[in-house]
């Protein structure tokens, strides 16, 4: 006999974790099981580039929940462990110790994995790949013996390690395929003035360059060869080259998948009570009219939150503009919206930090603002810029957005 469940959460990261407790603010009764392949309950992941690599948080800190608030709650946690297959038709996942789990609503949460570099000597002990806490921890006991550290790939992973690794004292290099950090995230002009910043705080960058081999030394990775032959010494290296949505799970079953589970705004695949959510997830925004996956914390915490309340009945949508923030040195970048498609971008201040704070950047596509990019800009100043979003309101002189003398609550009035 089937044993069974009314939810079944597969993933135990920022989406799993805050759909239980949305689960369970809706349903307190109905059984539910949240199966993660972490031998870890619930974490956040935010700080294991931040504040936890750097030390500055207790280990305890990254966790979503005290372990009483599972038991309390009834919440079945199964870490270490992982589901095998989905049988859609039959309502039933396949878990690794051969068990036949029934459900009435799933929600697959299965983020995604870091990207492996296929090049020469990446079996080497002292290279790394941030995802998990272990991995986190690897590179936290890594550190005190190291003297030079090399980070390849200059996205916000890649930067905000590099900067903790300044922080922490070692001479790094980063080393970025494209002609500028932050490429597939931000416009040139700007992208080019942070490769300064970070030069400017005593970090090596090395852009338009790949990495063609590690390099042995006892046993152990002791630097990186450039594909110019350049080497690149040091005893640790980090590999921030993006991540590979989980998906394999859904598409066997036989689920859309594009570049993630396809889902509409509710968060809800083509299969009735089954959902997707957090980094998996490529969800329909109406705000855009279109399909966007995103890898941030705070989509994956109100993915989360929606998907947890719609297994229980509810029939929301996801209208939430998508919001990632990103600190390192003194810069504190805050980013509101799909920044996949523009088409003009329009700064207002310049590229400078000063007392009176730094500048922000607006990214609109046929006269409308679809992102804003914030460095060290006030609160109010942002969140008048993302009702300006919400209003779809299309600009015909978009100048407007850079006169520091125009208020910009007034533009949503």
């Amino acid at each position: 006999m089937v044993d069974r469940a009314r939810y079944i959460v597969v993933g135990g990261g920022l989406a799993g974790g805050s759909a239980v407790e949305a689960i369970r603010e809706r349903d307190p009764e109905g059984r539910l099981i949240l199966v993660t392949e972490e031998k870890q309950r619930p974490y956040d992941r935010v700080p294991l580039s931040k504040t936890y690599l750097t030390g500055r948080l207790p280990r305890e800190g990254v966790f979503l929940k005290k372990p009483e608030f599972y038991e309390h709650k009834h919440i079945e946690l199964l870490t270490g462990r992982s589901v095998k297959r989905l049988n859609l038709r039959a309502r039933t996942v396949l878990l690794d110790d051969g068990q036949e789990v029934g459900f009435e609503r799933l929600l697959i949460a299965t983020g995604g994995r870091p990207k492996k570099l296929p090049i020469l000597g990446g079996h080497l002990p002292g290279i790394h790949y941030l995802r998990t806490l272990e991995d986190c921890e690897a590179i936290k006991a890594a550190i005190v013996n190291s003297g030079k550290a090399v980070v390849i790939g200059g996205g916000f992973i890649g930067c905000e390690v590099a900067a903790a690794f300044a922080a922490k004292g070692l001479e790094t290099t980063i080393i970025e395929l494209g002609p500028y950090l932050l490429n597939m995230a931000i416009d040139e002009e700007t992208g080019r003035w942070i490769t300064k910043y970070f030069e400017q705080q005593g970090i090596t960058v090395l852009t338009g360059i790949g990495v063609a081999s590690f390099v042995e030394g006892g046993g152990h990775m002791v630097g990186v060869q450039t594909e110019h032959g350049e080497l690149v010494r040091g005893s640790i290296a980090v590999v921030g080259v993006g991540i590979n949505p989980n998906e394999e799970l859904a598409q066997e079953a036989g689920l859309k998948v594009d570049n993630g589970v396809v889902v509409n705004d509710h968060l809800e695949t083509e299969v009735e009570g089954v959902f997707a959510a957090g980094d998996v997830a490529r969800f329909y925004s109406p705000i855009f009219g279109h399909h966007l996956r995103v890898e941030h914390y705070d989509v994956a915490v109100k993915h989360g939150r929606l998907a947890g309340a719609n297994m229980t009945g509810a029939q929301l949508s996801f209208t939430e503009l998508p919001f990632f923030f990103s600190y390192m040195f003194t810069l504190r970048t805050h980013v509101y919206g799909d920044m996949s498609r523009y088409d003009q971008v329009i700064r207002r201040g310049t590229l400078q930090l000063t007392e009176r704070g730094g500048f922000m950047q607006f990214y609109l596509k046929d006269g409308r603002v679809n992102a804003f990019l914030a460095t060290n800009r006030g609160i109010k100043e942002m969140q008048a810029v993302q009702r300006l979003i919400l209003s779809r309101r299309t600009f015909e002189d978009t100048s407007i957005l850079a006169d520091e003398s125009v208020d910009l609550q007034g533009l949503t009035s």
